[in-house]
């Protein structure tokens, strides 16, 4: 691995044509999270146990989006670290390995990153905004 691709440059902003994890990943963090926990919501209050739509809600919330929410957190983290923004260190995995059993942790996840930089609105922006 190259540290010139992980190194930013003096001012502490990454050269944009190095940065390889920009992407749109809060609107998907908040996408997929919404979409978990109505899954969730039917599959616990709605279908039945065993039945055909149970395992299939099941599945869909278990083992499509939950990977894609953790994903989206470390994405985000890895983005974010590399624009120089800011540097989540292990709670970054912390965050996505609960995110894997409970998605909606991606709350305390975005609290924590506003948190260690509230001020700074190269958070929200989008990475093509930068240059």
């Amino acid at each position: 691995m190259s540290t010139q691709a992980t190194a930013g440059p003096p001012g502490g902003r990454a050269d944009p044509s190095n940065r390889r994890f920009d992407g749109p990943w809060l609107r998907v963090l908040a996408a997929a999270t919404g979409v978990w926990t109505i899954l969730y919501a039917i599959d616990w209050g709605l279908l039945t146990a065993g039945t055909q739509a149970a395992a299939a809600v099941g599945f869909a919330h278990s083992y499509l989006v939950a990977p894609l929410v953790t994903a989206a957190v470390l994405l985000d983290a890895l983005s974010l670290g590399e624009r120089g923004v800011l540097d989540f260190g292990v709670f970054t995995w912390i965050y996505a390995l609960v995110a894997l059993l409970a998605p909606p942790v991606v709350v305390a996840y975005y609290a924590h990153r506003e948190w260690l930089k509230p001020d700074d609105s190269s958070l929200l922006a989008d990475p093509e905004d930068d240059a």
